[in-house]
């Protein structure tokens, strides 16, 4: 497993909040409900990685990768 930094994780966060947005539009999709939950969870997510990237500090400079 590749070691991935905030950049990228929130990258592939976005990708995931696309395809998730994509098939809560699809008439297949019988769990709407549940998708609507992890859409919600996914752009939490991606905000809160955003903070950290933006607002770290010093952590994000001594432990963890942009």
């Amino acid at each position: 497993m590749e070691d991935l930094t905030l950049t990228q994780t929130i990258k592939q966060l976005e990708i995931w909040i696309e395809n998730v947005q994509f098939d809560l539009t699809e008439d297949w999709n019988e769990e709407k409900q549940l998708m609507m939950i992890q859409l919600q969870q996914l752009i939490i997510a991606k905000s809160n990685l955003e903070l950290i990237l933006k607002t770290g500090g010093q952590i994000l400079s001594s432990s963890i990768s942009k």
